[in-house]
């Protein structure tokens, strides 16, 4: 599986989110499942425009977080198939960029939260708060139920 990207307009944001005394994730990984998770709970993608390839990640730093399964869900949910959870690499290249989409996506909507914000933290919360409540379901996970 190739290694999981993101877009250099978010590495200023990434570090502000992910290095010092404020860091509010302790790797990029994670903030990088967290921004997927508000993507698809927004139900929207956005492809990456510029990528820096010395800084792609090798899956392995999601193994711990069920990736398998998290990107078979993302790629069962878009296609409302099971034809992504074949082991061809197509198919995972495909699972790979959805992640990395949504990811992108949540990369905005954070950093648009968190920057009108007087605590990232507490917006932080707030977006999770909101993905549990049933009326602000996402049209993505609607389809799965």
């Amino acid at each position: 599986m190739r290694r999981i990207q993101r877009d250099v307009c978010h590495e200023e944001f990434v570090k502000s989110l992910t290095t010092g005394d404020g860091a509010l994730f302790r790797e990029i990984w994670r903030l990088l499942l967290f921004a997927a998770a508000v993507g698809i709970k927004e139900g929207r993608r956005r492809p990456l425009e510029k990528v820096d390839t010395g800084k792609a990640m090798p899956e392995s730093y999601f193994s711990s977080a069920g990736w398998p399964g998290f990107l078979y869900l993302i790629g069962v949910a878009d296609s409302g198939d099971s034809e992504c959870l074949r082991s061809s690499s197509t198919a995972q290249d495909s699972l790979v960029t959805a992640f990395e989409e949504y990811a992108n996506e949540g990369l905005y909507v954070l950093r648009d939260r968190v920057q009108t914000s007087s605590s990232p933290l507490d917006e932080v919360v707030s977006l999770m708060l909101e993905a549990i409540r049933p009326e602000t379901s996402s049209p993505i996970l609607e389809d799965l139920i």
